[in-house]
């Protein structure tokens, strides 16, 4: 290992853990014991949010931007961390900082062996080797820590390029570049907040540098680009109106669009696509990228809901259409679709409404041999309608019954409604999910299973405003559409994303604008994104009172 190497992992290492209060007890949450959010709205309240560190998706996009190339070291990187389903940075293990090293010293080298001279944009026989490497250190550096470095900062990183130096220019570059990829300042989303008298536990505004940020990881999940930079520079996103305006301007970007897909894979499940397999003599159709191209399909389905104009939750709950490709549309025995490309196409409304009955999305609630009621039923209920079951006792094995010919998958689970231990969850599960029976494990349509006629009758219950009889997935798309809970659902799982975290009382006035912002704009899923953006949880911090502790 290099002086430089063995300087860089120091500094990964130094940042990782999380923010403790002075004695290492654990943050307050509401419904302990301790101070809680002070009634009324008229004051931001927001709860304490601990320091995470950029997730393998957003550091491969945030490199790949910074860079200029295709940067995927992350594919390899230890397991992020999950709250509400939705991936976070939590805490670095010493493995996962061995690992930043390592791809810190890789993309320094890829980028200087490919792209130096655009990197460097200077000249260096007029200005001087040292002058050009400290407009390269301001430059990169500020792009890369989503902010102006601090002067201590650029000459921190001045002294890595004279080790780097000592054997040439390049080698300088290269180290400036892996020091830069290597300081908890890219590794973190590391917000301030602008007032130097704000005590801990005080709720402040998050400076301009810290929402561009925040804005840019959720609505693109990468870094900003320059034009926010420049905003939060001239103070514009401290404005509600600049902060919708960059919000705007972001979402015509083609940039959102990887941002919606990345919501909709964490959301859906969709990794699970990635490889997917199929019992080959049931599904003979179910080749080694199907699931790949699965997952397009459905991406592209949500994110026409969210960035077409006009998308709204009953475009995204009822649309009749799908994105198939030539491979695709044969499995699927869709006529008049050639090529690799997705195409948009018209489905039988009695068979296909929304969401739900996306090939995509059937497939990941489904087992390798057969459909998954218990699953589907699942999903509906965790992430359409944001209620949270217990797992099962650790004392009963969960195994799906095996496909017996002349036995419906809705006879061979049975036994979950007749087990007294099971009833209780199964209930609220299987009803919905034997309403799904008409789609296999790879999401197409059948009226038999296993020679026996489908029956797709199926019932909602111990909700909101959803309760009810239903035959099929269309008719239950019909019914959640018109629930206000799945409507509220959607905005707290985009709330959720967005934030991170799961929400508290503390963000009980946030949720609350965020609701009555959706409701206003007719259920508008490009308004709610807009929303989400304006929230005081959003552009607000609680000030800690810890330090980083390992």
């Amino acid at each position: 290992m290099t002086r430089a190497h063995a300087w860089l992992a120091v500094l990964v290492l130094g940042c990782q853990g999380s923010v403790l209060p002075p004695g290492g007890e654990r943050p307050f949450r509401p419904g302990e014991d301790g101070p809680g959010p002070a009634a009324g709205c008229d004051l931001p309240q927001v709860d304490l949010a601990p320091l995470e560190h950029l997730t393998r998706a957003e550091y491969d996009r945030a490199t790949t931007h910074l860079l200029g190339f295709e940067a995927r070291a992350a594919r390899d990187f230890a397991a992020d961390d999950d709250t509400s389903g939705y991936e976070v940075g939590a805490r670095v293990s010493p493995l996962l900082a061995e690992q930043y090293v390592d791809a810190a010293e890789s993309l320094a080298e890829q980028l200087v062996a490919t792209r130096f001279d655009a990197l460097l944009d200077c000249d260096v026989a007029a200005m001087g080797e040292d002058a050009c490497a400290r407009q390269l250190i301001s430059r990169f550096g500020m792009r890369a820590f989503r902010r102006p470095l601090e002067a201590d900062e650029a000459e921190r990183l001045f002294a890595l390029y004279q080790v780097g130096r000592a054997y040439d220019f390049r080698t300088g570059i290269q180290v400036v570049i892996q020091g830069v990829l290597s300081a908890p300042s890219f590794l973190y989303h590391v917000e301030s907040a602008p007032d130097p008298a704000a005590r801990p536990g005080d709720t402040v505004a998050l400076d301009d540098f810290a929402v561009a940020s925040r804005l840019s990881f959720f609505l693109w999940g990468s870094i900003p680009d320059d034009t926010l930079l420049e905003a939060a520079g001239a103070g514009e996103l401290s404005e509600p109106a600049g902060l919708e305006a960059q919000a705007r301007r972001m979402l015509e970007d083609e940039r959102a669009i990887a941002g919606v897909r990345d919501f909709a894979r964490q959301w859906l499940h969709l990794d699970v696509l990635e490889g997917a397999r199929r019992d080959a003599e049931r599904y003979p159709d179910f080749e080694a990228d199907t699931g790949h191209r699965l997952r397009a399909s459905v991406e592209r389905y949500v994110e026409d809901a969210f960035l077409t104009e006009g998308g709204d939750v009953d475009t995204l709950l009822l649309g009749t259409h799908a994105y198939v490709d030539g491979p695709l549309a044969r499995s699927y025995g869709i006529d008049g679709v050639e090529g690799d490309d997705l195409q948009r196409v018209e489905l039988d409304p009695s068979q296909r409404a929304g969401l739900l009955t996306q090939p995509g999305l059937l497939t990941v609630l489904s087992k390798p041999n057969q459909s998954d009621p218990i699953h589907r039923g699942l999903f509906v209920r965790t992430r359409l309608l944001c209620q949270q079951l217990p797992p099962p006792p650790d004392d009963i094995a969960v195994v799906a019954p095996d496909p017996a010919p002349g036995l419906s998958t809705r006879e061979r689970f049975a036994e979950h409604s007749q087990n007294e231990r099971c009833r209780g969850c199964h209930q609220l599960m299987d009803p919905i999910g034997f309403g799904f029976e008409h789609y296999d494990a790879m999401g197409r349509w059948r009226e038999l299973d296993e020679g026996a006629t489908v029956d797709a009758t199926g019932e909602v219950l111990a909700t909101v405003d959803a309760d009810g009889a239903f035959y099929g997935v269309p008719e239950l798309a019909g019914l959640l559409a018109g629930s206000q809970q799945v409507r509220e659902c959607v905005a707290m799982q985009l709330f959720r994303y967005a934030m991170g975290r799961t929400e508290t009382e503390w963000d009980l006035c946030s949720v609350q604008r965020l609701q009555e912002d959706f409701h206003a704009s007719g259920y508008d899923l490009r308004a709610l994104m807009i929303a989400v953006v304006q929230s005081d949880a959003f552009r607000h911090q609680q000030v800690p009172s810890g330090v980083i502790r390992d």
